[in-house]
């Protein structure tokens, strides 16, 4: 390629042709038939930075209308997932509009040419046992009524189409996943034309569609595209209102979608509770990712626009609906001031975990040694009060290691590395803080343990 454009001869030598070998400025030497090479793979993910940048930098005014770029240009080929696979991480690119019009089987006959409806029927129920752990809020037993057509609407597209993804993906059978990459695109296509829907459950669905994409891409190390639709999630969840559900504010905002949202589909039972878990599905996953990268977070508590009054969540597949409370004000900023709540559901703690992880690791960020006595004096004031919070919160988790789930197991682990990443600033000069670190990494490996021998017993049993 690099030849090519010289317009000079090549030797053809592989793995490197001759003239790349001794040229200092040409090192990238690779052959047009492997697909693009790693210098046009960086270039695109430049330039799909360059946009998120774009984003970053308008007025916040602008950033409140949902302007998302995204991160799947239009107008340029399909790349294979083996090319990208060489090129770091990867970003994948839809075919053209006149690929799609020429060759794009229709939904139906995509379906019945790739996997068979019987065998994506025995996929689709091997995901639903195992949905929770990719961000599946919705009760499990109700949208699989849904599918079957036994109650209700059938799923929206969108949400069908990344469920089939995910189902396929966790298949771990060649058979199935020579499929994924059609699949893959037909998610994306539904979810990029979700809200011009009709469907009832449109924004519900839309949402669950962005969690499931975004954890795909998350799991599969496509970093970019990942938070991409972790950020249309927030977006969604923010503008429809869901952190405003139950408020006890009269005066509080719930977004530009959220009179409309709530107008169109009143919500009753596990309907809310649904749009509830939702809210902190995302905020659980916001949280832990952009903290794990130290971005930005896509949420502010202490922005009244976006402040938390939605009640913590509840177990959504055996929910006592008469534990919610009837109104709810600044849920986050309540539990950060250690008032007592009644959030104590796994998904109430799995929250409360990952707000712990995000607040101690931001906190833990700021430390500077040359700060002025008020500035430290600030600091240690917010240390203690955010380190108090975790080691309460440690006691109020349920201690029978065997028989911890494994949203349980989540929470413990998000606590202690909270406390690790709290005191990782001290580690060397104070003995204290190098003590709480051992504990907590102790704590955490004998927590791996117990799990271990809990999953070995288990399987002897049987």
């Amino acid at each position: 390629m690099n030849c090519r454009r010289r317009k000079i001869r090549c030797d053809g030598k592989r793995p490197k042709c001759g003239p790349c070998l001794h040229s200092v400025g040409f090192e990238d030497c690779e052959y047009g038939e492997n697909g693009p090479t790693r210098t046009q793979l960086l270039e695109e993910q430049i330039k799909l930075f360059e946009a998120r940048i774009g984003e970053l930098e308008k007025p916040k005014e602008l950033r409140t209308a949902l302007a998302l770029q995204t991160p799947y240009p239009g107008e340029r080929h399909s790349i294979s997932r083996a090319a990208l696979s060489r090129g770091g991480s990867a970003v994948h690119l839809p075919v053209t509009h006149s690929e799609r019009s020429s060759g794009t089987p229709s939904p139906l006959s995509m379906r019945s040419e790739g996997v068979p409806p019987v065998g994506l029927e025995a996929l689709v129920h091997n995901f639903l046992h195992h949905a929770p752990q990719f961000g599946f809020f919705l009760h499990v037993e109700k949208f699989q009524k849904a599918i079957l057509g036994q109650s209700g609407q059938r799923p929206a597209a969108c949400l069908l189409d990344a469920v089939y993804l995910w189902a396929i993906h966790l298949s771990g059978s060649e058979e199935f996943t020579t499929d994924e990459a059609g699949y893959l695109s037909r998610a994306l296509r539904t979810a990029a034309e979700a809200l011009s829907g009709t469907h009832a459950n449109t924004v519900i669905h839309g949402i669950q569609t962005e969690v499931l994409l975004a954890n795909y891409f998350l799991q599969n190390t496509r970093f970019l595209e990942g938070k991409y639709h972790l950020s249309a999630a927030v977006s969604l969840v923010i503008s429809s209102g869901l952190h405003r559900i139950r408020s006890g504010d009269s005066a509080a905002s719930g977004g530009p979608l959220g009179s409309a949202f709530h107008a169109l589909t009143p919500p009753r039972g596990i309907d809310e509770c649904e749009r509830i878990n939702a809210l902190w599905t995302v905020l659980t996953m916001n949280n832990c990712w952009t903290t794990a990268d130290s971005s930005p977070s896509n949420i502010l508590y202490t922005d009244s626009q976006a402040r938390i009054d939605t009640p913590w969540p509840l177990d959504i597949n055996a929910p006592d609906l008469s534990a919610l409370p009837h109104s709810s004000v600044g849920t986050v900023s309540s539990f950060l001031a250690n008032v007592p709540d009644s959030g104590f559901s796994e998904a109430a703690l799995h929250a409360k975990a990952a707000i712990l992880f995000e607040q101690a690791s931001r906190l833990a960020s700021q430390y500077r040694p040359n700060m002025t006595n008020e500035q430290l004096g600030q600091f240690y004031l917010s240390f203690n009060s955010i380190d108090t919070l975790i080691e309460g919160f440690k006691v109020k988790i349920p201690t029978v290691q065997l028989h911890l789930t494994r949203e349980m197991l989540v929470a413990r682990t998000l606590a202690h590395v909270a406390t690790i990443q709290l005191h990782n600033p001290f580690v060397v000069q104070n003995p204290a803080s190098r003590l709480h670190i051992l504990e907590a990494a102790r704590a955490r490996l004998w927590q791996i343990w117990c799990r271990h021998l809990s999953m070995t017993t288990s399987t002897w049993i049987r």
